[in-house]
This record gives C-alpha cells, structure tokens and sequence, in this order.
C-alpha cells in the first residue's frame, strides 16, 4: 500500500508518537515533509532506503536521539532540514556524501562534533544554518570556495579557526553570521567583494587586527557587528559610505582615536553602539544629523568636553548611553523632547 507514493506533506498538524520505521517501505518517495507537529522518539535508520529522496524535512518537532548514518545512504538529497528538535551525538562521516546539497539546517539541537567536510563538494549549497549546537572543530574547506552560499548561519557554537583563511569570496552571500565561536585571525578584505551581503554579524569571537577599510566594497551591507572581539586602532572613515547600514556595533573592542564625522552621513542608521573601546575627543555634533537613530551607546569609553545638545533633537533616540566617560554635563539636552536624563 503507498508503495508508488512519491510526496508525503504532513507539515503543520498535530501528529504525535515516534515516525514509523516502516516509512522506508516507501521507496518512491521524492519529498517527506513532517515539520511542525508533536513528534518524538529517534529517526528511523530505514529513511535510510528511500534512496530517491530529495527533500527530508523533520523540522520542529521533538525529535531525540542522534542522525541516522543511514541519512548517508540519500545521495539524491537536496534539502535536510532538522532545525528544532532535541537532537543529540556527533553528525554521522555518512553524511559527507551527500554531495548534492542545497540546504543543510540543523540549527537548535544538541549536536556536537564538526561539520561535514563536503557540504559544498558538487557547489550547490546555498543555506548553512547550524545556529546553537555544541559544534566544534573548522569551518569544512569546501565551503571556502563555495559560490553558490547565500545564507550562513553557525552563531552559538565553539567552531574554530583562523577567520582570515577558512573563508572565501561568495559573489551570492547575502547572510551571515559567525558570532558567538571561536574564530580568531584578522578580518580579510574579500569580505568587501561580496558585493550582495546585507548582514555580517562577527561578535563575541578572537578576532583581531583592524577593521580593514575595503570593507565597505560590500555596499549593501544593512548591518554590521564586529562587538565584543580583539579589534585595535580606529574606526575607517569610509563606514560613511555604507549608506544602507541601519545597524553598526563595534562596542566591546579595543578601538581608539575619534568618532569619524563621516559616521554622519549614515542616514539609515538606528542602533550605533561603540561602547566599551578606547575612544576619545569630543562626541562629535554631526551625530544629529543621523535622525533615524533610537539606540545610541558610547558608554566606557574616554569622551571629553560637554555633550551636544543636537543629540537631544533625534527625534527617535529611546535610548542614549553615555556613562563611564569623562564628559562635562550640560543639561541643555535634557529638555529636549521625552529624554530626562543622562548617565554620568
């Protein structure tokens, strides 16, 4: 019975109990999609025989138990997607053959271990997302030169190694995001040849060195944070070119030197955080002119001189941190709209 099936979309119910292991009788399916319902128990090892399977969604549900090495057997697979079970263990060797991958989420589990070193072999993947797992070890060398990558996602784990040599330039990247690992290396210039990226988010990793001015060839960067890492000397003034950017964190650095003016012509710009570094002078009046800007914190860091009441005309600033410097207060900006205080 079913045995010609060749699409079974059982996504969004309320399916409970654990996936038959008699789902492998199945062998013409193409696309087994049970996302989004209430099932638990392991992952059958038979999926392993639905060799013609090209989609193998079992996406949020609680799943446990670890991946099948069986999954290896799918060579015909283009989309694994497991995000958002209570998967445990290490990503099965098996997995490396599966040259034909298109997407490969894995994201909010209990995994461990690294990832597949081929995930990119055949140069057809285009989403990575393995978000907040215990993953350890390099970034897979396939995917340095993996042209196809659209979206990277591998916040929240402890993968490693030097930043400036596991990653290439991916003319077709429009995300990604590193943060929270333990990369460490200087940040390379190929990130500003990526020409279509939107989001580069780095924090909380051991990257050091300068933030290298070409970063801005990537002019469609809407967001940008490189917080809470090793990076020394001052801010490029071409970030002024970023046009797009709406969102810039460098705080928790080594920064020194001046807020450049050029930061001004940023008129997209709403969150700026550059709290934490070594920063000095004067917190510069141009700031005003960035009308867009609801967070702003330049707290902990070496500010002199009294603060410009042109902040105080941001019409949309809700939150303005300036503590731990060492500015002279001047309480004009206080009476300027709904802002009534300001940290010493």
């Amino acid at each position: 019975m079913l045995r010609s099936l060749v699409d079974l979309a059982l996504s969004t119910n309320n399916l409970t109990g654990s996936i038959p292991a008699s789902i492998g009788n199945l062998g013409m399916l193409t696309t087994l999609q049970l996302d989004g319902n209430i099932l638990s128990g392991l992952i059958p090892s038979t999926i392993g025989n639905l060799m013609k399977l090209n989609v193998l969604d079992l996406s949020l549900n609680p799943l446990s138990g670890s991946i099948p090495s069986e999954i290896g057997y799918l060579k015909q697979l283009g989309y694994l997607i497991f995000i958002d079970n209570q998967l445990t263990g290490s990503i099965p060797p098996g997995l490396n053959n599966l040259t034909h991958l298109k997407f490969f989420q894995i994201a909010n589990n209990k995994l461990v271990g690294h990832l597949p070193e081929n995930l990119c072999f055949s140069g057809l993947l285009t989403i990575i997302g393995a978000t907040d797992n215990n993953l350890t070890g390099p970034i897979p060398k396939s995917l340095k030169n993996c042209h196809s990558l659209h979206r990277v996602r591998l916040e929240g784990n402890q993968l490693s190694g030097n930043i400036s040599e596991d990653f290439g330039i991916y003319p077709n990247l429009d995300y990604i995001d590193l943060s929270r690992n333990n990369f460490y290396g200087e940040l390379s210039t190929n990130w500003g040849k990526c020409h279509n990226l939107t989001s580069l988010k780095m924090s909380n990793n051991k990257i050091s060195g300068k933030i290298p001015s070409k970063l801005v060839g990537a002019t469609q960067l809407f967001v940008l944070d490189l917080s809470s890492n090793h990076l020394v000397g001052e801010i490029p003034l071409k970030l002024g070119t970023l046009v797009s950017l709406f969102n810039l964190k460098l705080d928790d650095n080594y920064l020194l030197g001046n807020i450049p003016l050029e930061l001004s012509k940023l008129s997209n710009l709403e969150n700026l955080n550059l709290a934490a570094n070594n920063l000095s002078g004067s917190i510069p009046t141009a700031l005003g002119e960035c009308k867009k800007l609801w967070n702003l914190n330049l707290s902990n860091n070496r500010f002199g001189e009294s603060i410009p009441a042109e902040i105080g005309r941001i019409h949309n600033l809700q939150i303005l941190d300036l503590g731990h410097n060492l500015l002279v207060a001047d309480w004009r900006i206080a009476k300027v709209r709904n802002i009534e205080s300001l940290p010493q």
